[in-house]
């Protein structure tokens, strides 16, 4: 099962993106906190809402609405993200997650780590972003993004390869203290693909210049 969770942050550029994103077949939708007010614009009606619902009026929240206090240790996406394991879900689309207040953006590529820990894919999406996080694997990259970063996240990567791409890397040692995958792009014609043997990448599509 899929799962596709709405977050709070600004999304821009229309939602036809999301449209296209969308996992088709037998999918959970949530609403994390503000993230209802898109579930409503793309005429979707979640499956649950969740979230100390500080971004919505009051009157505003459904019947049913899964509440928890503004102090809590969890992030609103975090709970979603929680609820989706707890019923089985097996890849997650998170909208909603990039391009608001940096902090936020930082906490959604730790809730990428989080589900990488737990055996699954996330991608965080927005109109010009794929973002994932790849761990001891292989993953082959999307062409429609133009250009491609990889982060050593929380430690030292090894076995680093890229393949398909127009500054191709063998067997490399990434630092989380040196950004040497920045910028890449894919080699006409060729699929790119990247792997690590040790450690955790964070993987950075976007379709901007």
């Amino acid at each position: 099962m899929k799962c596709a969770i709405f977050g709070a942050a600004p999304i821009t550029g229309g939602l036809d993106y999301i449209r296209s994103a969308m996992p088709e077949g037998d999918r959970v939708v949530i609403a994390a906190d503000g993230g209802l007010r898109y579930t409503a614009a793309l005429g979707l009606t979640p499956d649950i809402i969740i979230g100390d619902m500080d971004s919505v009026r009051q009157e505003d929240i459904p019947a049913g609405a899964i509440l928890y206090p503004s102090r809590k240790d969890d992030t609103d996406m975090m709970l979603a993200v929680k609820k989706g394991l707890a019923l089985g879900a097996d890849e997650f689309f998170l909208f909603g997650g990039l391009g608001g207040r940096l902090d936020h953006t930082y906490a959604n590529f730790q809730t990428l780590a989080y589900l990488s820990e737990h055996n699954v894919r996330g991608w965080l999406l927005d109109e010009n972003h794929r973002v994932c996080m790849l761990e001891n694997g292989e993953l082959a990259l999307s062409p429609e993004y133009r250009y491609l970063s990889i982060f050593a996240y929380g430690g030292i990567c090894t076995g680093v390869t890229i393949t398909g791409a127009e500054y191709p890397l063998d067997d490399a040692v990434l630092e989380p203290s040196f950004p040497l995958g920045v910028s890449n792009c894919h080699a006409p014609g060729d699929q790119m693909r990247v792997s690590v043997k040790e450690g955790s990448l964070l993987i950075i599509q976007t379709k901007l210049s």
